[in-house]
């Protein structure tokens, strides 16, 4: 059975049929963030991602060099006025020459927000690089706090690296270091109170992400603790995980989960938070959090009405929707040959055509690896 898109009022789950949600924006100036995939390189193999023998990765002349990257977001600003960017991957800090990368463009005038989200694997050696190259923020990807267990789901990560590495992030000034879990089923569900207790010490914003079907990869069984053979596809493909109903958990089963245990949540004015995502933002209501939690919803209550975001994915293709939707091609109109002035109207007017493309409401699963896309 397809895991379904479920449209709800946040916190009390609904099924009404599918499609029912409001259409995304389909117009530029409803775009805030641009996303950028550096790399579809990741040196996790992350068990909802992709599978155990990894993906074939894109020709590294297909790769978006620094220059067109750079080229791209001085359109966004110049013409839409697009002035947030969220560098993602694959895993971004595998890119070589990252911290150049952004210490160009902190320089260009006009970036507003300059945010990276990271497994964390390398980030002992450049959290401190980073922030003095002018990165603001940092978002970090743990699925587990048991070793054992982030060694299973990640299949190549050490958490202990990972956890000194959001550590000396904090220790060179990044602030409003925000946490991702993906929240599974028979994987890391008993940890969830775990995760939300680490708010009370650590001035940490936890946001618990539902399991998003795309592209290419393995979960696991919700009854046992091995890989679900039925979930596995060919490498590249996008047919694995268009199952998986067993390893979803809603926001509303999250938040029963954790509310017997460490309290209410007490809702967060949202323009408090940083960042201009979809997450919405709670406080434990006791024992005086220095942190926050936070909800990513997009199956069981689809944010696509006010969707706010473009993706560049690494090859240099604008998509609208993670999931699925238009996508137009700008490498094209970069490696064209065309004059520059040109060459900049055609990106501005690759970004129109792309967001009028969004569609009514994400499909089932994606049909794109997500480490090509970013997030």
């Amino acid at each position: 059975m397809p895991l379904p898109v479920i449209n709800s009022t946040r916190g009390h789950p609904a099924d009404p049929p599918f499609g029912s949600t409001a259409a995304g924006p389909r117009s530029i100036s409803a775009v805030r963030v641009l996303r950028i995939s550096l790399t579809d390189r990741c040196n996790f193999r992350c068990i909802y991602c992709m599978p155990a023998e990894g993906v074939k990765w894109l020709p590294r002349d297909d790769i978006l060099r620094f220059e067109e990257i750079i080229e791209i977001v001085q359109t966004a600003m110049d013409v839409h006025s697009i002035c947030r960017f969220k560098l993602t991957g694959g895993e971004p800090t595998v890119r070589h020459g990252i911290a150049d990368l952004v210490w160009r463009l902190r320089r260009l005038q006009g970036v507003e927000d300059l945010s990276m989200t990271t497994n964390g694997m390398l980030l002992e050696n450049l959290a401190a690089p980073l922030k003095q190259a002018g990165l603001d923020r940092l978002t970090v990807s743990i699925d587990s706090l048991r070793p054992d267990r982030f060694r299973q789901i990640t299949r190549t990560g050490d958490l202990d690296t990972v956890l000194r590495g959001l550590t000396i992030a904090e220790e060179v000034g990044f602030e409003n270091l925000k946490i991702n879990c993906v929240a599974m089923r028979g994987m890391n569900d008993e940890e969830l109170v775990d995760f939300a207790r680490l708010t009370l010490t650590r001035n940490l914003t936890v946001r618990f992400i539902e399991y998003m079907p795309l592209g290419n990869a393995a979960i696991m069984r919700a009854d046992s603790r091995r890989v679900d053979q039925s979930e596995s596809g060919p490498a590249g493909g996008c047919g694995a995980q268009d199952r998986g109903k067993g390893a979803f958990i809603s926001e509303a089963e999250v938040r029963q989960r954790i509310e017997p245990e460490v309290g209410p949540l007490i809702e967060v004015n949202r323009s408090l938070e940083s960042g201009v995502g979809p997450a919405a933002v709670y406080r434990l209501a006791h024992g005086n959090p220095r942190g926050r939690i936070g909800f990513i919803s997009a199956m069981s209550a689809p944010f696509c009405s006010t969707c706010n975001r473009l993706r560049l994915t690494a090859d240099g293709v604008l998509r609208s929707c993670l999931f699925e939707g238009g996508e137009v091609n700008v490498r094209e109109i970069l490696r064209s040959g065309l004059p520059p002035s040109q060459r900049r109207a055609a990106l501005a007017r690759a970004m129109v055509d792309c967001i009028r493309l969004n569609p009514q409401v994400h499909g089932f699963r994606g049909n794109q690896q997500m480490s090509r896309i970013g997030g």
